[in-house]
This record gives structure tokens, C-alpha cells and sequence, in this order.
């Protein structure tokens, strides 16, 4: 195996193998979801009722419950639920029960979703650092700087969207960018559109990759059968979505946001705005980039390389890769500006700017193929930083209440030192690992400690990596 596969291969087996180490909690969220993928598994229907008190995110429609998010996720994770059940001889979720924390195929099923999707986007992000210059050992930096070292880390470990969506999208990215085969565009589409049918806020950047694609075609740098051939990917997730609608709420143009159960919910959504969008709010600018409490630099150090990656590509003339990454970001953050929940509820970081992070990393990427020895310190330095802190959050379960305007200062290092325990840290001091899924009844009183092996794999196995990677690339 020459040393670029070694690299890609290494960066997704930390990774996943890093994420496989949690069990983490439910919370609304997260549990909207998977109570849809239950659903489907146990009993065939799209109706939660009966698991309807799992989650206050939830839509009611002619005396029935749904789920108030699209169906992208957990369609995505039905297959691998099934496949826990007949290995595994998990029993179906209870019915009609209070809402609780913790089932043991919530684990399996988001290992294999959120984990492998992270895992996957890490892998690719140090394969596509390679092809713009830099050698294979930079492209494990790159690529365990988004995986361990972003807020990335901490959705990896969760049941949220954001992670599918963002694989989604940087594979579609990836795809029309590098791959000029019939079928890699027709792949790109199909991507592209299912990212928004996993998250509908990043339908603006699916858009912007069509128009990519189209652009492309205009200036004659691929066939207008590419513009066809992505449409016809795209179409397919497009009808799915509009055949659930269909199926769940009567019409294809319905869906959950239009009939939120939650009061608090229906107030922001509505069949007009069905994102809640308002006009931007530019006075948050700061703190969704350096605020201690959702700003990006905070929770993804990283990422502070982005200016001098777009410098990089201007200089070597790849004006229109910059323009189309930047419009990415750009309509990313923009949607966050103006979304009333900015702050994204109970999460590590700017929950609602983790579909922006791959495509930020990949400009880090730009400038670390040119870069004198003192930026990649100062990377190297960044991403270390990152990985302790994310390490950290996760470590704690992943998601800081809201109304904590200093997460790391008021609520992670308090539970890490042993402060007595708020009343939001339902779930317990610190998160499960894989070793507490024989113990699914029993509290979680273990303590920190718990989390020196899979420290110390980490920095074994990302030594390890570095060092067996050359520093110049080879076939």
C-alpha cells in the first residue's frame, strides 16, 4: 500500500475508531430522529405516536405524531438499525413510555451514521489535501485536525444531521471537482439533494453546487450531459422527500415544520418560513466567529488558516474553486445569521456551522501546500488545542445548556474537576463508553480516568500515523 492510501486509510480508522468509543445520550433532537428510524424498523410506519414522549421535537398532523425534521437521517440509518437488530437480537424500543436517556441501539445506530460519516469526510479531507500539494504526512494532519480537533468530533458522537449532510455535500463538492465519469456527477447530484433532504438549511448549498455544475458546462470545462446527468441524481432524493411528505402530511409540498407539537417551535416555523429565517443579524457576527460561547476560532482553532487558504488560491489562479468554497461558507453562516436559535439550544460550539467545517479545513489544506515551516507549527499547535478541548466536550456528553455563556470555563472543566453536579447533566458527570453497553440499566459513575486509553490511543496511533508517513509523497 503506497503512502497515500496508508495516510487516507490511517486518518478514517483513528477517527472512527475514536468516535466508536462513546454511547452518548438523547436529547430532543437527537431523538426526533431516531425515534422516525425505530418506527420504520419495528413497525413499518412513519408515525411516532407511541414514541412521541421521547421528544418535544416532534409535528402532530390529523391525530398522529411525526417527526418535525426531514427524513434524510433516519431513513440513512435504517439499514444499519436492522442490521443491530438480528446481530445483536435487540428488542424493539418500548412504547407509549416516558422519555429516557439511554438504548442501547441508539449507539449502534449512530456509529454508523453521524460516526461514519465523520470518519469518511476526515478520510477524504486528507486525500483531497494530497491532490491540492500537500504530502502525505501534512494530509493526516489535515485530516485529524477536522475529525478530533472541530466541533465535528463532538456531532460525530450524537444523532444530529450535521455530520451526514456535511459528507453529503463535501462528496459532491469533491466529485465535480476531481471526478469527470458519467457516474461520479450523476453521484454528485444524488449527494447533493440528499443533503437537504437530511437538513433543509443546507439547501442553498446544494444549490450552489448545481450552479457549479451548470457553470462548468457554459464555459465548455465539461459536457452539458454532466448538467442532465447531476439533475437526474438529483431528482432522486427530491421525489423520496416529496413522496414522504405525501405519505406523512397529504401533499408533497407539507412537512414536519408546518405542524410543530411544541409550542415554542411553532412560533419560529410556519408553512411561510418553514426554516424560521429573519432578516440577517449582523450584531452576532463576533460571537458566531470568537465569541467564548458559539464562536468558531473558539471551538475549531484551526480554522483561524482560512484567510491566508483563499490567498493561496487566488495566487495559483483557482479563482473559481475559491468562489464556489467561499459561497459555500458564506450561505452556511449566512443561514445561522439568520436564524432566531442562533446559538443552536443545548450544544459544543456553533451547532448550525458544523456543515461549513470540512469545506473550511480543505481551504487550511490550500495553505498548507505552500506554507513556510512556522504556519505548520502554528497548525500543528491549533489542532492539538482543538483535540484537548473537543475532547473535553465530548467527554461530558457534548451538549452545554444554552443560557452558559462560558461552556468550557463554566460548565466542561467544572464537571471535569469534580464540581457537584448541575441539574442539567441528566445524562451523568460524563459521557458513556462502549464498555457501559452491558450495563444499559445501570448508572454511570465512572470517572475520568475512563478516558485515558482512548487519550492515549489517540496520540499513539496519530504519532504513529505521522511518523510512518513520508514526507514527500511516493507511489
Amino acid at each position: 500500500m503506497n503512502s497515500r492510501y496508508r495516510a487516507v486509510l490511517g486518518v478514517f480508522l483513528i477517527t472512527f475508531l475514536s468516535y466508536s468509543a462513546y454511547w452518548q445520550s438523547r436529547d430532543w433532537n437527537s431523538a426526533s430522529r431516531l425515534m422516525l428510524t425505530y418506527a420504520l424498523g419495528d413497525r413499518g410506519t412513519v408515525s411516532l405516536t407511541g414514541l412521541d414522549q421521547q421528544t418535544g421535537d416532534k409535528a402532530f398532523y390529523r391525530g398522529q405524531y411525526y417527526t418535525d425534521k426531514l427524513p434524510g437521517y433516519s431513513v440513512l440509518a435504517l439499514p444499519p438499525y436492522l442490521a443491530a437488530k438480528g446481530i445483536f437480537r435487540l428488542p424493539p424500543h418500548p412504547l407509549n413510555q416516558p422519555g429516557f436517556a439511554l438504548w442501547v441501539a441508539d449507539y449502534w445506530v449512530t456509529l454508523a451514521t453521524s460516526g461514519l460519516a465523520t470518519a469518511l469526510a476526515s478520510a477524504l479531507l486528507a486525500y483531497l489535501a494530497m491532490t491540492v500539494g500537500c504530502h502525505p504526512r501534512l494530509s493526516v494532519l489535515v485530516g485529524l485536525a477536522y475529525g478530533l480537533g472541530t466541533p465535528a468530533y463532538a456531532y460525530a458522537t450524537m444523532a444530529y444531521g450535521h455530520q451526514a449532510s456535511a459528507f453529503a455535500l463535501l462528496g459532491a463538492f469533491a466529485l465535480i471537482w476531481k471526478i469527470k465519469s458519467r457516474s461520479g456527477i450523476f453521484l454528485a447530484g444524488v449527494l447533493a439533494a440528499y443533503a437537504s433532504v437530511i437538513e433543509l438549511q443546507v439547501g442553498p448549498v446544494s444549490a450552489i453546487l448545481g450552479t457549479w455544475c451548470l457553470a462548468q458546462a457554459i464555459l465548455k470545462t465539461r459536457p452539458w450531459s454532466d448538467v442532465f446527468l447531476f439533475s437526474l441524481g438529483a431528482a432522486g432524493p427530491t421525489l423520496f422527500l416529496g413522496l414522504y411528505n405525501l405519505f406523512a402530511f397529504g401533499s408533497p409540498l407539507e412537512m414536519g415544520y408546518f405542524h410543530h407539537a411544541t409550542q415554542r417551535f411553532a412560533q419560529v416555523h410556519s408553512k411561510d418560513n418553514p426554516l424560521g429565517l429573519r432578516r440577517p443579524d449582523l450584531s452576532i457576527v463576533g460571537e458566531l466567529l470568537c465569541g467564548e460561547k458559539r464562536g468558531l476560532l473558539i471551538f475549531a482553532p484551526i480554522v483561524a488558516l482560512v484567510p491566508f487558504g483563499f490567498y493561496v488560491m487566488f495566487q495559483r489562479g483557482e479563482k473559481s474553486l475559491a468562489i464556489v468554497t467561499g459561497l459555500i461558507m458564506l450561505s452556511i453562516f449566512g443561514v445561522n445569521l439568520s436564524y432566531p436559535e442562533w446559538t443552536g439550544g443545548w450544544s459544543t460550539g456553533p451547532r448550525l456551522l458544523v456543515p461549513l467545517l470540512p469545506f473550511a479545513v480543505l481551504t487550511v489544506a490550500q495553505s498548507l501546500a505552500v506554507a513556510p515551516r512556522w504556519v505548520i507549527v502554528v497548525a500543528i499547535v491549533l489542532s492539538i488545542f482543538g483535540w484537548m478541548e473537543m475532547s473535553l466536550f465530548v467527554g461530558i456528553g457534548g451538549r452545554i445548556p444554552d443560557p452558559i455563556a462560558r461552556p468550557l470555563r463554566d460548565a466542561v472543566w467544572p464537571l471535569w474537576t469534580g464540581a457537584p453536579l448541575p441539574g442539567w447533566a441528566t445524562g451523568g458527570r460524563f459521557a458513556r463508553l462502549v464498555v457501559d453497553l452491558s450495563s444499559n440499566p445501570k448508572p454511570n459513575n465512572g470517572g475520568a480516568w475512563r478516558f485515558v486509553p482512548l487519550a492515549l490511543f489517540q496520540i499513539v496511533a496519530g504519532l504513529s500515523l505521522v511518523l510512518a508517513t513520508p514526507s514527500r509523497s511516493t507511489k
